[in-house]
């Protein structure tokens, strides 16, 4: 049975996770620990919590359906409760009791009855810090991934301040036949994992067939004009030997994309003459959803509005571990 491993945070790397449902391989998931916005800023304000919410969201994609997957999607939209969800207070208790970020987390599988494995990325809430080419200094995913009106400029150096490495998710990572880096914000969802303590070194050491797959819209305030080929050749800085970028190359509906653009958003440009000069398998696939994804009553934060193809995805993803050689 396959190993695949995928490496993220956020509502990319769940929906992919969907989509890998129905295959026979032996997944698993890294996932962020430094989500300091929403609910999980709260609670680690208050409570001292693990930022559960990135983990949460793959639980819930992995998870049989029934009244705990329901319970673990529910969030609060009134009262002093507003915006957190039940699964983060639960596992924030959890967390309490048995002194443990991994037995909630274990826990949580077992009412939900996920096979997968899903390890944090750290073992204690991480900071996380960005340079500009400016020279502005920004602490915090939260206040990195919702920028302050103001010329753009280009994120310079990114670290990431973690007190405690998960051996395990390094251990996973060199046992894998697939490492896939994303979907996700590029500065605030998969490069941070390839800082965390152990994980970047392992992933340059694995053997597995590395995949990352590209964003659909650029990100205000990470990724302004950024090509296709601009965030390969950041990812190609911690991960010199990738081998694939999966892209999409369908156009998003004009009603969308004008939505983005309110945002300071566009559509990631595929400079092809370019990508056929780094070194990188491309492939170019149809990955996008047209339709727009709603969110959830109670969500405080900002959502993208289109989600990548997960079925399409994880059979593009299933058909890479299945090669018999790196091409």
């Amino acid at each position: 049975m396959k190993n695949i491993v995928i490496l993220g945070g956020g509502t990319g790397t769940s929906t992919l996770l969907k989509g890998f449902k129905k295959y026979p391989a032996n997944l698993s998931v890294v996932v962020s620990s430094w989500d300091d916005g929403g609910s999980n800023g709260r609670l680690r304000k208050e409570l001292k919590a693990f930022p559960f919410s990135d983990i949460r969201q793959c639980l819930v994609a992995l998870g049989e359906e029934g009244y705990w997957k329901e319970f673990f999607k529910f969030r609060f939209s009134e009262g002093l409760l507003n915006g957190h969800t039940a699964a983060n207070l639960l596992l924030a208790e959890l967390q309490r009791i048995t002194k443990s970020v991994v037995e909630p987390i274990n826990i949580a599988k077992k009412l939900l009855n996920v096979k997968a494995g899903i390890y944090p990325a750290t073992l204690s809430p991480a900071i996380l810090t960005v340079v500009l080419e400016n020279g502005k200094k920004i602490i915090g995913e939260h206040l990195i991934d919702s920028p302050q009106k103001g010329k753009f400029s280009r994120i310079k150096n990114l670290k990431l301040v973690a007190t405690k490495a998960n051996p395990v998710a390094a251990k996973a990572i060199l046992k894998a036949d697939v490492l896939v880096l994303g979907p996700g914000d590029l500065f605030t969802s998969i490069l941070p994992n390839l800082l965390a303590p152990g994980l970047g070194e392992a992933v340059r050491k694995s053997k597995a067939k590395k995949v990352f797959v590209g964003n659909l819209m650029t990100k205000d305030g990470q990724t302004n004009n950024f090509t296709a080929s601009d965030m390969i050749l950041e990812v190609l800085k911690h991960v010199p030997n990738l081998d694939y970028a999966v892209l999409n190359k369908k156009l998003p509906p004009k009603n969308i994309l004008q939505k983005y653009r309110h945002d300071k958003s566009e559509m990631v440009m595929l400079d092809k003459a370019v990508l056929k000069s780094l070194g990188v398998n491309i492939i170019l696939e149809d990955l996008l959803v047209s339709k727009e994804a709603k969110k959830a009553k109670g969500d405080i934060l900002k959502r993208s509005f289109l989600r990548h193809n997960s079925e399409l995805l994880a059979k593009l993803i299933w058909q890479i571990s299945n090669q018999s050689n790196k091409s």
